[in-house]
């Protein structure tokens, strides 16, 4: 197999893996503040926001990488297709900011409805 393929099977098993983890790195903002959880694990809020922007960066990384690597594939078609892929990976890339934006919304609103019930 050519490198030119290579790099970009490994770029999308990256964005693969970092787009699960910064899912749930999202999924953990939203659900802050529901309950006062009792284990000693508990992330704080800037924590697990540090840990969806490192991974918003790292996908915002691997579109820049595909970019390059894109016009360099053998065929035409492979071309046509990383090109298709770096347009729905854009797209990802903005509903993650904003659904990002919206677990930061609810994760205030649940601290602040969590400490009236107190």
């Amino acid at each position: 197999m050519d490198k030119v393929v290579e790099a970009v099977e490994q770029v999308k098993k990256q964005w693969d893996e970092t787009w699960t983890e910064t899912q749930g790195h999202i999924k953990a903002i939203e659900d802050f503040g529901k309950l006062r959880e009792t284990n000693g694990e508990k992330n704080s809020l800037p924590r697990l926001n540090g840990l969806a922007q490192d991974g918003l960066n790292m996908l915002n990384s691997l579109v820049l990488k595909l970019d390059l690597l894109a016009p360099q594939l053998p065929s035409y078609d492979d071309v046509q297709s990383a090109q298709a892929l770096l347009e729905n990976w854009r797209q990802q890339c903005h509903s993650l900011r904003v659904a990002l934006r919206n677990a930061n919304l609810q994760a205030k609103a649940n601290v602040r409805k969590t400490a009236q019930q107190e």
